[in-house]
């Protein structure tokens, strides 16, 4: 009977760690995830920021140029700017798309 208790004692103790085991494992999983959605979502909010900012940019220059009857030099330069900020974020959003395809929309 006693041997019966140890063997039974023992088979817990084992299920015991291989459970804690698949817990961490998973906890460090989902860390890593977290830590990169952070960083993803913090460099998506740097470029809506900087689109808006252009696209103020633009504005300003447009307004400039309609009250002085002519385009300036200052139109030309926050375009530029705005279409560059632009395909940036757009390819940003197009990999975001592939990376979440790719890991079946986690």
């Amino acid at each position: 009977m006693e041997i019966l208790i140890a063997i039974i004692c023992t088979i817990v103790s084992t299920l015991g760690g291989v459970l804690i085991y698949f817990v961490q494992r998973h906890f460090k999983r989902m860390e890593k995830y977290t830590e990169a959605s952070d960083d993803r979502r913090t460099k998506k909010d740097l470029l809506v920021l900087r689109t808006l900012k252009s696209i103020g940019d633009l504005t300003v220059a447009n307004a400039i140029s309609i009250k002085q009857g002519h385009c300036n030099g200052e139109i030309d330069k926050a375009k530029k700017e705005f279409e560059s900020v632009e395909k940036e974020l757009d390819a940003f959003i197009l990999e975001s798309a592939v990376k979440k395809v790719n890991r079946g929309g986690k």
